[in-house]
This record gives structure tokens, C-alpha cells and sequence, in this order.
């Protein structure tokens, strides 16, 4: 009997499926290791796809539908044989990893993802063409007809991105089980394992997809179909044998932030408001170091009250009809506007509004520069002006209720040793009488970011990599840093933001493992990834191009004049999105590891993601052994 007659393929629905994990049971055979899941993928009827709405969700470009997967985990029984955590990440190092021919070829229709590279056509000189590059770089391509799911409500869908589907049944991908399980790499026949188990729990977090405006509701996972060839015409009887293989664990270390919090009390008095603007200019008597962007808080803050404005002589007038009914109150200039909130005084009984219901606090509604009503307390019977002649108005520039602890409040800018400015959510009134010259008392204490000058340096002890032979590990800077939504080539969960000055220093066994400055350059990075990855490709190699911190605003690097999209089409040269927004560092290990300790050290950044506590993750390979006796599984280091 042939070869090709001894297989037969077949599909396995799962055991159990839910939103959260499915899993798929094996009857006891032997198995082509080549297993595979179809039908892979999330939709959601409230969002676009081949048949949906016009709101748009689409797979990460590097990962595709491996976006979905956040764990997976191969058993036997109860005992676990493989398995890998943080898949997203996992797997945006292995995709970039990926040749161009198997991207262009396979995964662009098999995972749904953006990756492959075309070479440019027109030259850079021209600006009007800047998007299609100079001859040999390399950029993604967004050919007309790339694929079903390229273009949708007659626009290209931005960085080649896939879009999920809006029903069960539409577009979904294919995963080879053996991008995650190196266990199915080791051996191309699995040996009548019993009670064969595959467990995946699912990301279904909206956040973790590129998601565009009006875009709503849950996520929900599509139901997966299990690949598999059983070989037929194998011994019932499960064999005694062992089997040495290679296996992923993952390790976090939570890097702390780059800063310290310090409180300075400023002087007295030390808000200025700009007449008509939201920005307001704190003066302080210190160099603080504060830095654009920065957040702040104040505390201690008193109240700040609008200049008071007299009416003059009968200026409230109301109107006809039920309690909400419009009073108009006339006053020249008056700087409000709508939702503003403010305070009447002095004033006297109008129809049916009493004394006490007008002199209260109330909300404006803006009729003009010099007009604004309010809603009336009581039903009044007919048009009547009134309110006498001792009447004002107050309001609140800042309410210390509201405004104390605040945590919305960033630096705007920066005099230093002088004053630095935020600002408000409504603007100053525009009426120069309306503003005060300063205020919020004697008491304002400002918490603010200090100790950013120091390397921040931390010493990691490995738990899980001791007593284990390691073949090498890999570090991933996982941030909660997003991207701008129109800048977004790469999720928060896709990205492994660059680090100012980072340097990483392995202890094995209590040995320096590298240099004694450690993996702190990019020609260092380069060469020590090289040598503990397997396999490299073009996108892998220009990730690590720039020795700065990580990039956010991408479109500030397109030369003016260009075309708006342009570095929409751009994901690797000149000013390619994994520039500093991919950075992995990566050293071969090839021993037992009795011992492991990991040096951090980084600075203050430009950008949150290099600044704030992040995720270190590690990606360790080690070497695992099955035996397999008597139909019984015990796996070992």
C-alpha cells in the first residue's frame, strides 16, 4: 500500500466552543503532526465586513488572524506537553520572520495579514509620487485587486489590513498548529498520544484590533475546524519510545516606570487666564523640568470666581409658559457660553420667578454676544422684564471641587524657572471684563514628574528558565502605549517600543553572558539577534534601524507637498512604522541554566511608551523530553 493510501484527512469539530476558549479532543491514533485550524478568525454584525456596515475593524498587518489566539496549550490527559502564552507577540516575531515569498505567496490569504514587499516604481524626487518610493526600496504594496477584502465601501482599506467578518460565515484564516507548538516540529508522526487535548483561548478585547470610528459591540470568535491526517495501518498499541524536543516558555518582568512624582506648592495666586482661551499660564518661582505632554495634577486649588458683571436696570426677561421655559437676560459681552455654569445676585421677583429661584446658580444657553437665557424654576404667564437695579453676575472659572485631582490635565508648555501652561476643557469667557488678573490662593500644590535624568536600572531573577537547558531568549517590550488610530501600523499588542539608551545584560550561572555594557546598541542588537534567530528576513533586519526611543507621530517625516496617504503605503523604508516600534532584543543561551538573572536599564523617553511600567516579556526556548511506557505520558526538562 502506497503512502498517499495510508492518510486520510480529516475534520474535527470542537469538543466545546465558546468566545473565551475552544477546545478540540483526539481520538487515540496516529497523527501527521502537519494539524491545522481553519475558520479562524472574529466577526461581529456591527461592524464592516463583505456584508456589514460601514464601520471598519480590521487584523493587525503583521499577524493576521493569529491576532486572535492568546493562548494555546497541547495536552494529553492532564499533562501538558506544549504550549505558548502571549501568542500576539509570539507570533508578530515569527511573522517578521517570515520570508517575503511565504508572506506574498501564503499569508497574505491563509492568516489574512498585510506583510510582503514589492519594489518601488517612481522616484522620490517627485513629490506628487513620493508614495510609490525610489527604484530598490521596499514598501508594502497596496495593488488594485490585492485581494477581496482590500477595498471597501470603495477605498482602500489603510496598510493592507483585512477586514474581520460581519457573520459566521464569511472571510476567515488558516494556522499551522506548529507556528506556536514546537513540539509538532520535532517529530513528523505523533506516537498514539492518549487523549490527545488542543486548548485555545481567544482575544476577543476590540482594543487589540485596529478599530476605526463607529465601529461598536463585542467581538465574537468564529467556530474553528480542526485539520488532521491519520495514519492508518499503525500497531493499536501505543509504543515505548522518547521524544526530545524544543518548547516556548514566557516569563514577565514588570519594568518600572522611568520617573518619580514630587509635589512643589507654587506661589500665591499662580493661575493667569487668557480672555476667550482654554490655556491657562501657572507661574513658579522653580526650574520644575517639566516636559510637553507631561501629566499634572493640582491639589490645594481655592476657587477662582469671574469678575462680577452688573446688569443693569431690569435686564431679566421671561417668557410664557411651563417650569424650563427660557428667562433671557441681556447683558453686553458677556462671555458665556453654552453649558457655561453662573451665579445672579441682588436681583428681584420677575412674574412668578421669585427672589430665591433667581438668585441661584444656573446653566446658560448662548444667544448671541450679548444675550443668554437660562430655564425658568416656575410657570410663568407672560413676557415680563424686571429683576431691579442691584443686579450681577458671578461664575467660576475654576471650581476646586472639579478641578482638584483632576487627571486630565497635561503640560501644554514650558517657560523654565518662569511659568508652564495647560488647558482647560471650555474656553475663558471672551469678555475682558469677565476676567480675573489671577487667583487660586495661597495653598496650590502641583504634583509633577521629577527624577527623569536618572537610568532607571533593574535586576530580574528568572524563576521559570532555571534548571533547564535554554537554546536562547527573547525580549519584548510590551507596552499599553497606542499608537494615534491614524497612525496605527502596529496595535499596542503588536508593538515592542524602543527604549532610550537600553541595555540588556544577561547572568548565567552567575557569568556575564555578554559584554560587560551588555546588548546597549543597535550594531550589538543586530549581531546578537542574528545569532539566536534561525531565520531572518528584510523587515526583521530594518525593525531595528535608529538608536532613539520609540516613534508615535509618523506622518511629521512626510516632506510637505506630499500626497496625504503617503506614508499610509509605507511600513519599512524610509521612515517605515517598525522603525523603533519593533525593537526585540535576543541572545543564544545553549546550556543549563542552573541560575538566571536579567540587568535592565533604560531613560526617560520622549514618548509614553518609554517612559511609563511596561511588560518585559521573555520568550525562552528549552529543551523538553516525552516518554511515552506502557500507554503513560510523563514529560520532563
Amino acid at each position: 500500500m502506497s503512502l498517499s493510501n495510508s492518510i486520510t484527512t480529516m475534520l474535527i469539530d470542537p469538543r466545546s466552543h465558546n468566545n473565551t476558549r475552544t477546545e478540540f479532543r483526539l481520538d487515540d491514533n496516529y497523527y501527521a503532526s502537519s494539524l491545522k485550524l481553519i475558520d479562524v478568525g472574529v466577526f461581529s454584525s456591527n461592524v464592516a465586513g463583505p456584508s456589514g456596515s460601514t464601520a471598519i475593524v480590521t487584523y493587525p498587518q503583521i499577524n493576521g488572524v493569529y491576532q486572535c489566539i492568546r493562548n494555546i496549550y497541547l495536552y494529553s490527559g492532564s499533562t501538558l506537553l506544549d504550549s505558548v502564552q502571549n501568542c500576539a507577540q509570539f507570533s508578530a516575531i515569527q511573522a517578521l520572520k517570515a520570508t517575503n515569498q511565504g508572506s506574498t505567496d501564503l499569508n497574505r490569504d491563509l492568516i489574512l495579514n498585510g506583510m510582503g514587499f514589492a519594489q518601488a516604481r517612481a522616484s522620490v524626487n517627485n513629490p506628487a509620487n513620493y508614495a510609490d518610493r525610489r527604484p530598490g526600496s521596499l514598501a508594502t504594496t497596496l495593488d488594485q485587486g490585492y485581494k477581496q477584502c482590500a477595498t471597501h465601501g470603495g477605498a482602500n482599506i489603510v496598510n493592507n489590513q483585512s477586514l474581520i467578518a460581519s457573520e459566521q460565515d464569511e472571510q476567515s484564516g488558516a494556522v499551522s498548529l506548529g507556528v506556536f507548538l514546537q513540539f509538532l516540529k520535532s517529530i513528523s508522526v505523533l506516537p498514539r498520544i492518549p487523549d490527545l487535548r488542543i486548548l485555545i483561548e481567544w482575544d476577543t478585547n476590540a482594543d487589540s484590533y485596529f478599530t476605526q470610528a463607529g465601529a461598536t459591540g463585542a467581538l465574537q470568535v468564529i467556530r474553528p475546524t480542526l485539520v488532521c491526517e491519520v495514519i492508518e495501518g499503525m500497531p493499536m498499541e501505543p509504543p515505548d519510545l522518547s521524544v526530545p524536543y524544543m518548547s516556548t516558555i514566557v516569563e514577565r518582568f514588570n519594568v518600572p516606570r522611568t520617573f518619580t512624582t514630587a509635589n512643589t506648592t507654587l506661589g500665591a495666586n499662580p493661575f493667569a487666564f487668557t480672555q476667550a482661551s482654554k490655556v491657562v499660564t501657572v507661574t513658579n518661582t522653580a526650574n520644575l523640568g517639566l516636559v510637553v505632554g507631561e501629566p499634572i495634577v493640582f491639589q490645594g486649588v481655592v476657587s477662582i470666581d469671574r469678575a462680577s458683571m452688573a446688569l443693569g436696570t431690569d435686564k431679566i426677561t421671561t417668557s410664557a409658559g411651563a417650569i424650563g421655559s427660557a428667562i433671557t437676560i441681556e447683558l453686553t459681552a458677556h462671555g458665556l457660553e453654552t453649558g457655561d455654569k453662573f451665579t445672579l445676585a441682588g436681583a428681584t421677583q420677575v412674574d412668578n420667578e421669585t427672589a430665591a429661584m433667581l438668585n441661584s446658580e444656573h446653566t446658560a444657553t448662548k444667544v448671541d454676544a450679548n444675550s443668554f437665557t437660562f430655564p425658568s424654576q416656575a410657570a410663568n404667564a407672560a413676557a415680563t422684564a424686571g429683576g431691579g437695579a442691584n443686579c450681577v453676575i458671578t461664575g467660576k472659572l475654576i471650581d476646586q471641587v472639579a478641578f482638584n485631582g483632576n487627571l486630565g490635565f497635561t503640560v501644554a508648555s514650558v517657560t523654565p524657572a518662569t511659568s508652564f501652561t495647560f488647558e482647560l476643557a471650555a474656553a475663558s469667557p471672551d469678555s475682558p471684563a469677565s476676567i480675573v488678573a489671577a487667583g487660586g490662593g495661597a495653598n496650590c500644590v502641583l504634583t509633577h514628574r521629577s527624577g527623569r535624568t536618572n537610568p532607571t536600572q533593574t535586576s530580574f531573577r528568572s524563576q521559570a528558565f532555571t534548571e533547564k537547558f535554554v537554546r536562547e531568549l527573547v525580549f519584548f517590550n510590551n507596552t499599553t502605549d497606542q499608537l494615534a488610530s491614524n497612525q496605527r501600523f502596529l496595535t499596542a499588542a503588536t508593538r515592542s517600543p524602543a527604549q532610550l539608551n537600553e541595555r540588556l545584560q544577561l547572568i548565567v550561572n552567575n557569568v556575564n553572558h555578554l559584554p560587560d555594557q551588555g546588548i546597549s546598541n543597535e550594531a550589538m542588537r543586530i549581531m546578537y539577534l542574528n545569532s539566536a534567530q534561525s531565520s531572518m528576513n528584510i523587515p526583521y533586519i530594518c525593525m531595528l534601524e535608529g538608536t532613539g526611543d520609540q516613534r508615535n507621530a509618523l506622518t511629521a517625516t512626510v516632506p510637505a507637498g506630499t500626497i496625504a496617504n503617503a506614508q499610509a503605503r509605507e511600513f519599512i523604508y524610509p521612515h517605515g512604522a517598525l522603525k523603533n516600534n519593533f525593537s526585540i532584543t535576543a541572545a543564544k543561551v545553549g546550556a543549563r541554566v542552573d541560575s538566571l538573572r536579567i540587568e535592565h536599564q533604560r531613560t526617560y523617553g520622549t514618548q509614553n511608551g518609554s517612559r511609563d511600567a511596561y511588560t518585559l516579556l521573555c520568550f525562552g526556548t528549552v529543551a523538553r523530553n516525552l516518554m511515552m511506557k506502557n500507554g503513560q505520558i510523563r514529560v520532563s526538562y
